[in-house]
């Protein structure tokens, strides 16, 4: 895997990865999200660490990467674009009652703009 891509993958879609399968996986077994679950996937998007060390949103971690990356633009674009939807809908969740169905999608298409982006970048 290249280097940039293994560095986006570590420090900003692996939790948020592994509580959305983790929820999708609860809610196929028909079992409720609890609030700490709910938290877990907000914070994964909305409380990751900057280079600096700081808690900082999916958006800022993003935008700080991307300036490591050689990929065009456009596929920069259609992963932030990604990176932007998962942020909102992270914010909405306090406001939508807990439904996590558009979160879990966002979340699913962060991953499908990831594999996008890994089309521009050799090993």
């Amino acid at each position: 895997m290249h280097p940039f891509l293994a560095q986006l993958r570590h420090d900003l879609l692996k939790q948020a990865l592994w509580c959305a399968r983790d929820l999708a996986a609860l809610h196929q077994a028909g079992q409720p999200a609890v609030p700490a679950d709910r938290r877990a996937l907000r914070r994964s998007l909305l409380e990751l660490v900057d280079s600096e060390g700081r808690t900082a949103p999916v958006l800022e971690v993003w935008r700080e990467l991307r300036t490591q990356c050689s990929a065009p633009a456009a596929a920069l674009d259609d992963f932030e674009r990604a990176v932007v939807a998962a942020q909102s809908a992270a914010l909405a969740l306090d406001a939508s009652d807990g439904v996590l169905g558009p979160v879990l999608a966002a979340v699913g298409e962060l991953e499908a703009a990831f594999s996008r982006l890994a089309r521009h970048l050799s090993p």
